[in-house]
């Protein structure tokens, strides 16, 4: 546990509301890709965004109200009364937003927008406000600086994109929000698990420090071109992460059951696949494999966090009692949603090559993201019931 101050953490609600809503929210994706599936559509935008936003967003941020005291010392007084009005106002405004999407409507996409882009700017100068006096004295703080101004950055560059219809706009908005919020603060966070919870090497210092000034010249590069060459730094800088990640956890001394490190695996191996995918302009499939690789390492995440932190604030509290966290969640139920999404993973391009055959994956999207839900739901309802 070097470097971390847990006797910080947050009240558990706090994670525990972001991460069931981002459940419920990934739940939802899949209802929405039944029913476009049935329609004959394929509405890209509301399906990004359902997962970016309303899964992706929602869960980083509650890690990151878990994560800032802990990791940076950056404590939030009085959370609840900062962290559930945040999530409230960030809550109503993704609904909104992808309402928008749903019906085609600009009035109601234009409104929830800006409601989105105010929600946003308030959380993320939240935590900047907090984390930016505090020194960079782990390659984690540094990079959770980082990525939440790529955060903000990316959502304004969105904004103006909807008001202004630039090309140039959408793809400082893709890559801000992907490669750089997305992909960077998953980069984070690694620095500070992979080596906490697997008891691996740590990562080279010359990665830990340069990664996102790097990833930073990186995007600026890309804004510069649309060929190959224009994408390659991005590509390569992701590439070493990923080899290097693969590394360490081979490395791992930890020999105990439980599939968080199978998830990372995968993730690794879907986020090369997506930096190909990107390096060669195949736009539709990188996005795609890009969500995959994100998707994977929050649900391995998730599995491996509430489990922790209920034992952890239940021990905290003295209660003898308190289940450990593979009572808390099974290997095997972490099992059910680890084979589950591998095999929405390996059929996802049966759909580029009929789009008859889009339900298989679809269908085990569902029974993964009903999995998760059960998962995480059971982990607080024994918070609870013990506390």
């Amino acid at each position: 546990m070097r470097g971390l101050s847990v006797h910080q953490a947050p009240p558990f609600l706090i994670v525990a509301v972001h991460f069931l809503t981002a459940c419920l929210f990934w739940l939802l994706s899949s209802f929405l890709e039944f029913y476009l599936f049935l329609r004959k559509e394929l509405n890209l935008p509301l399906l990004v965004h359902t997962h970016l936003l309303g899964f992706a967003l929602i869960t980083m941020f509650g890690a990151l109200f878990q994560m800032l005291p802990v990791v940076a010392g950056a404590v939030i007084k009085d959370p609840l009364k900062k962290a559930l009005p945040s999530y409230l106002f960030l809550l109503s405004s993704v609904l909104l937003f992808l309402v928008g999407f749903l019906k085609g409507d600009r009035g109601i996409l234009n409104f929830g927008a800006t409601s989105l882009l105010i929600s946003i700017l308030f959380t993320s100068s939240l935590m900047m406000y907090h984390l930016l006096p505090k020194k960079s004295f782990l390659p984690a703080v540094r990079g959770f600086k980082f990525s939440l101004s790529f955060l903000l950055a990316g959502a304004l560059f969105g904004y103006l994109f909807l008001l202004f219809g630039k090309p140039a706009f959408f793809k400082l908005h893709y890559s801000f929000m992907l490669w750089g919020w997305v992909g960077g603060l998953i980069v984070s966070v690694s620095f500070q698990v992979i080596e906490t919870f697997y008891t691996t090497p740590p990562y080279p210092k010359y990665l830990a420090w340069y990664f996102h000034p790097l990833l930073l010249l990186s995007l600026i590069v890309f804004q510069l071109g649309e060929g190959g060459v224009y994408r390659l730094p991005i590509s390569l800088l992701y590439t070493s992460y990923a080899f290097t990640t693969f590394y360490l956890l081979l490395k791992s001394k930890r020999k105990v059951l439980e599939y968080t490190p199978k998830f990372w695996f995968l993730g690794m191996l879907l986020l090369l696949f997506a930096s190909l995918l990107f390096l060669i302009g195949n736009f539709t499939p990188f996005l795609f494999a890009f969500g995959l690789f994100f998707s994977a390492i929050i649900v391995g995440m998730m599995q491996r966090i509430i489990p922790f932190l209920v034992w952890f604030h239940l021990s905290g509290f003295g209660i003898k009692s308190a289940p450990l966290m593979f009572e808390i969640l099974p290997p095997f139920r972490q099992g059910i949603t680890f084979y589950s999404f591998l095999v929405l993973c390996l059929s996802l391009p049966l759909g580029f090559i009929s789009k008859d055959l889009l339900f298989i994956p679809i269908l085990f999207h569902f029974l993964t993201a009903s999995v998760l839900l059960f998962n995480i739901t059971n982990g607080v309802r024994i918070y609870l019931n013990n506390r």
